[in-house]
């Protein structure tokens, strides 16, 4: 979060020093006799502005530099995680039918249908590139890429919503205990709206955005967990286990000493 607000930072810092140098000046001007005046106080004024300048710029990459690792790590997040999810669905849609041995039902059909509109229209965005064009094009790759995202993002919940909805079904089909999935929190944004707001605000209302944007993908990345672990429960076989002689313990039918007492299990 720190990346909106070092602009800010930065312009804050240059309009000081450039206070402090025209006090500095003023207050100098009326101490100085007049033949000296403008020689005297003019070359160090001159000196400090390009120093300020210099250092101006220096920030002002600084800043760019920054925001392009920004960029890059937000798309490629989201370029992983969507590819995660496709590797989920494909997966699914897959086992099931194998694993229970039912065929491909309607359910698993349609499973294998939202699958392929994952891939299609959830494509890799090129994270280097994005980085690169905050480096030349700031001001217009700033709004550009958070609009993709939020419009990404809107669209990926509700591709998964459907996908949830439907799985339930090819579960119960393939005899399976079906998942209960909690609601899922949509995060619907006007990515056009919060691109007006900030041109009326100058900019302030994009650091809200670009807030947004992190806590949004945040909190979807810790649902998808939360869902992931739920289907892994359910598909995963049971582990046979035996009792140990010792303690009465349960001991894993793989497992060589009892987890319990430590005694070899036999």
């Amino acid at each position: 979060m720190i990346v909106p607000v070092l602009p800010i930072i930065l312009s804050t810092l240059v309009g000081a020093a450039v206070f402090g140098i025209v006090i500095s000046a003023i207050a100098k001007m009326g101490t100085i006799p007049q033949p000296q005046n403008a020689q005297s106080v003019l070359t160090p004024v001159m000196a400090d502005v390009f120093a300020v300048y210099g250092l101006s710029i220096f920030g002002f990459f600084i800043v760019l530099l920054f925001g392009a690792v920004a960029f890059y790590y937000m798309v490629d997040r989201r370029n992983q995680h969507f590819a995660r999810q496709q590797l989920l669905f494909s997966s699914l849609h897959r086992y099931l039918p194998s694993a229970a041995q039912t065929g491909a039902s309607e359910s698993i059909s349609r499973l294998r249908h939202i699958s392929e509109d994952s891939v299609f229209g959830e494509r890799a965005r090129p994270a280097g590139v994005w980085g690169i064009l905050f480096l030349f094009v700031s001001p217009i790759a700033g709004l550009a890429l958070p609009f993709d995202l939020t419009h990404d993002l809107s669209f990926h919940e509700e591709l998964q919503t459907k996908y949830q909805t439907t799985l339930i079904d090819a579960f119960r089909e393939a005899g399976y205990q079906p998942p209960t999935f909690p609601p899922t929190k949509l995060h619907k944004r006007e990515p056009l709206l919060f691109i007006i707001l900030s041109a009326i605000t100058a900019g302030l209302f994009w650091i809200y955005w670009f807030y947004t944007l992190l806590r949004d993908y945040n909190e979807h990345f810790a649902e998808q967990a939360r869902f992931e672990d739920q289907i892994l429960l359910l598909l995963k076989p049971p582990v046979p286990t035996k009792v140990c002689k010792t303690c009465g313990g349960s001991v894993p039918g793989n497992a060589r000493f009892c987890p319990s007492c430590g005694t070899q299990a036999s």
